[in-house]
C-alpha cells in the first residue's frame, strides 16, 4: 500500500482526533473573532441575535463565549470519559446547531442577486 499522507490523517485514531481538536479550535476562535471584530458595528438586531446566538448558542449576548466554550468542553470530557453515547450525543447536537446558525448566518448576510436589485422599483411601483 502507497503511503499517502493525506489518508493517514483520516484513517490513523491519533490523527484523526488531532485533526477534530484542530477544527474545533480553528471554529472556535473563528466565531470569538466575528463577535470582536462586529460587536461595535451599527447593525441589524437580527444579525446581531444571530451572531451572539452562533458564539453563545442562546443570545444572551453578556455570556457570548459560554456556549462556545461548553461545546469545547463537553468534547474534551466525551473524549476524557472514553466517549459514552450521551455526552457523544449532546456534542454532535451541539455542533448539529452551531452549524445551522452559521448556515442562517451566512444566508442572513448573503448580498442580494442583481435581478432582485432592479425589480425593487418595479415593486415598490406596484403598491
Amino acid at each position: 500500500m502507497k503511503y499517502v499522507p493525506v489518508r493517514v490523517s483520516f484513517l490513523n485514531i491519533f490523527y484523526l482526533l488531532f485533526d477534530h481538536r484542530i477544527l474545533a479550535t480553528a471554529t472556535l476562535f473563528s466565531i470569538g473573532a466575528l463577535w470582536w471584530s462586529t460587536r461595535k458595528f451599527d447593525i441589524h438586531p437580527a444579525v446581531r441575535s444571530l451572531i451572539g446566538s452562533a458564539v453563545g448558542m442562546a443570545g444572551l449576548q453578556k455570556i457570548v463565549l459560554l456556549r462556545m466554550i461548553s461545546l469545547v468542553t463537553l468534547g474534551i470530557s466525551t473524549l476524557l470519559s472514553y466517549v459514552p453515547v450521551e455526552l457523544g450525543t449532546t456534542h454532535q447536537a451541539g455542533a448539529l446547531t452551531l452549524l445551522t446558525l452559521m448556515i442562517l448566518l451566512n444566508h442572513t448576510l448573503r448580498r442580494p442577486s442583481a435581478s432582485l436589485l432592479k425589480s425593487l422599483p418595479q415593486v415598490a411601483k406596484t403598491i
